[in-house]
């Protein structure tokens, strides 16, 4: 009899070890304090390949930009996620001279902004392959949209009179592409775990060929059995390439930073 309650309360603790490996329902709210190193390169017939670094035109450094994503568990064994990541880099620059041309006074002045986004939307099945009292690791995969903005305003003024502003790109990946997806949770205690995540995204198809490539580290405290906060860093990379009729559009982007969330399970 002994030996029977010393089973039943070790399986109930290992069961009750982290309320993330049993809670059916999670919601996850987070943000992104990043840097980022992007570029533009545009190449057309047999002239020589136009790049772009885009922090030579006033992108910042870094800004913050964030996430949200839900996650229904079906069984011990699978569970589904449908999440949102939006990566977002602002920036301007300004310059201004003044000079005398034959006894007028000449005034010209510039401004330049540039924003960078890139929503990436993604839906994942998770299969869980090996499970312990403390730790679980998942492997899977699914589908993603990419939409991805670059959009570049310029003004220019000579003796107070403005110009109009322009130019603005865009890209969308709207068809469903493939992804996959490895996280590993391991539960230091009831209330503190880690959790690893890496993922790939497809983003070839039709006139577009390229990935996005991410690697997610975080450790998560429980202020609850609901509710925690976790904190982590994040790294993710992008390479894509349009092909055009006499050339192509190559944008290369990477990005780094801390991470912050809170979640919600029952």
């Amino acid at each position: 009899m002994l030996f029977v309650n010393l089973v039943i309360s070790q399986k109930v603790s290992a069961e009750a070890l982290h309320p993330h490996r049993t809670n059916k329902h999670r919601f996850s709210v987070g943000g992104y304090w990043q840097e980022s190193e992007a570029s533009l390169t545009a190449v057309r017939g047999n002239l020589e390949p136009t790049a772009v670094d885009l922090s030579t035109i006033g992108l910042k450094d870094r800004d913050f930009t964030w996430m949200t994503e839900y996650r229904y568990r079906k069984s011990p064994r699978w569970q589904y996620s449908a999440s949102l990541y939006r990566y977002r880099q602002t920036g301007d620059l300004a310059a201004e001279t003044e000079f005398n041309f034959d006894g007028v006074e000449v005034e010209v002045g510039s401004e330049l902004e540039t924003l960078l986004t890139i929503d990436t939307y993604i839906f994942d099945a998770m299969c869980t392959l090996r499970r312990t009292d403390r730790s679980e690791l998942t492997i899977g995969g699914g589908f993603h949209i990419l939409d991805n903005d670059v959009v570049i305003n310029t003004r220019r003024v000579v003796n107070g009179n403005d110009r109009p502003k322009a130019e603005r790109g865009s890209a969308s990946l709207i068809a469903p592409l493939p992804n996959l997806r490895a996280t590993y949770l391991h539960a230091l205690s009831p209330k503190l775990s880690l959790s690893a995540t890496l993922g790939w995204l497809s983003l070839s198809y039709d006139r577009y060929d390229g990935d996005f490539r991410f690697l997610h580290l975080k450790g998560e405290y429980l202020v609850t059995d609901a509710l925690g906060i976790s904190a982590g860093f994040q790294f993710a990379a992008v390479d894509v390439q349009e092909n055009k009729e006499r050339g192509h559009n190559r944008f290369d982007v990477e990005f780094s930073g801390l991470t912050l969330g809170v979640t919600y399970s029952f």
